[in-house]
């Protein structure tokens, strides 16, 4: 199992799409929104370039479980990978366990470098303590998306599941807060952004750079979604594995 997982990791850092929607989207996007657009301090004092930073990495980490995990189930899926797989000793539950893993780590590469472009290029600066905190926040606030990922990528077949993950990435991580903060969003909108799991996932960093706890009473709804997702993975799992 550890051998297909490092399998897994290798594969995946040599993929042009790995490389392009994971990391190379989120550290470009972060660097144009920071230093073309100059914002004050968040409302609760944060530093703008620090709270989109924590966004820009969250949406990173977002992708890595969508993508790595959802879209690479469904093409092996296509290509008759998991039927392969069946014959071996790797147990089908020990591989959706090595995908889930698989996102989780390669969501750290887009978090080291965006973290890494705030401090150098924006001069973030937080205590070493919030630094090393926001990492393991960042991946748990991801982790729901693998299990979504595996629900779209054993439901949809191959280029059908790209475009599935990437509609619901992309609208998941606007009307969650990520592309701009939902403060300035109408009032409707942000009460709806309030409830969804990429907002409560960025709360679980955006409460650490504020200098407060991560646990709140939204993170509740992060893990009623997270259950949720799960749910839904594990029901197309059994139906299709």
């Amino acid at each position: 199992m550890i051998a297909y997982l490092r399998l897994e990791v290798l594969r995946s850092l040599r993929s042009g799409g790995y490389l392009a929607y994971t990391i190379a989207f989120p550290a470009t996007f972060y660097l144009l929104f920071t230093l073309i657009m100059q914002a004050g301090p968040m409302a609760n004092g944060t530093q703008y370039e620090a709270y989109f930073m924590v966004s820009m990495a969250l949406y990173g980490t977002i992708g890595a479980g969508l993508t790595s995990v959802g879209s690479r189930i469904a093409l092996e899926r296509t290509k008759g990978w998991t039927r392969q797989l069946a014959l071996s000793p790797l147990r089908p539950r020990a591989y959706v366990g090595v995908k889930v893993a698989t996102g989780a780590m390669l969501s750290v590469p887009v978090i080291g470098l965006i973290m890494l472009a705030g401090w150098l290029v924006n001069d973030v600066s937080l205590p070493w303590y919030t630094w090393l905190a926001l990492v393991p926040a960042l991946v748990v606030g991801g982790l729901p998306f693998a299990a979504l990922g595996i629900a779209i990528g054993y439901t949809f077949r191959d280029e059908v599941a790209q475009m599935v993950s990437l509609a619901v990435y992309f609208v998941f991580s606007m009307a969650g807060g990520l592309w701009m903060p939902a403060m300035v969003f109408p009032d409707w909108l942000e009460s709806i952004s309030h409830v969804l799991p990429t907002y409560q996932a960025g709360e679980l960093s955006w409460r650490l750079l504020a200098g407060d706890q991560p646990v709140s009473a939204g993170t509740a709804i992060l893990a009623a979604w997270t259950a949720a997702f799960v749910a839904l993975a594990v029901w197309r799992y059994r139906r299709t594995a």
